[in-house]
């Protein structure tokens, strides 16, 4: 076989290849929060976060939490997991589950900013609207390594698969 019959055979293979790892729709964008406001005070909760499909049920996630909870501001960068019990389409309802931990910088208006370890379990819905665009509702424990106490969060959002 001649080095250019070679090539073309190569180059075939990486077209089909590729077109096909597209065609995957292998990451996920995914923006959810909450906004409580009660007495004249405010809770709210946003995360974003970008995952990488391993698998078509399992991603690996990187995300950053913003939280500003009745007088302390905290921002917290992650990893972890989103496991999806089975594969989504257009119309279809799917439980996910999550666990994650992270690096949080928290400050009140007494207390300087100090750092603790997050560790965020979660599990909720996605509704798919298509086959690549979600309807997100989750809840999430979030627990810490330092005196802060533990909180449950309940969030909505949208995720969409490129």
């Amino acid at each position: 076989m001649s080095l250019n019959k070679i090539i073309v055979v190569l180059l075939v293979s990486l077209g089909i290849a590729s077109s096909a790892f597209a065609a995957s729709k292998n990451r996920e964008l995914s923006l959810d929060g909450n906004y409580i406001a009660t007495d004249g005070q405010s809770a709210s909760l946003l995360n974003a976060s970008i995952g990488q499909f391993i698998t078509p049920q399992v991603a690996v996630v990187t995300a950053l939490t913003s939280q500003r909870n009745f007088g302390y501001t905290a921002t917290t960068i992650g990893v972890g997991g989103k496991y999806f019990f089975f594969d989504g389409f257009k119309g279809d309802l799917v439980p996910f589950a999550g666990l994650g931990i992270g690096l949080r910088l928290q400050a009140t208006s007494t207390d300087s900013n100090h750092g603790s370890t997050q560790y965020d379990i979660n599990g909720g819905l996605a509704y798919f609207m298509s086959d690549s665009t979600t309807l997100d509702g989750r809840i999430r424990l979030l627990s810490f390594n330092d005196s802060s106490p533990a909180v449950i969060v309940m969030t909505a959002g949208f995720s969409q698969r490129f």
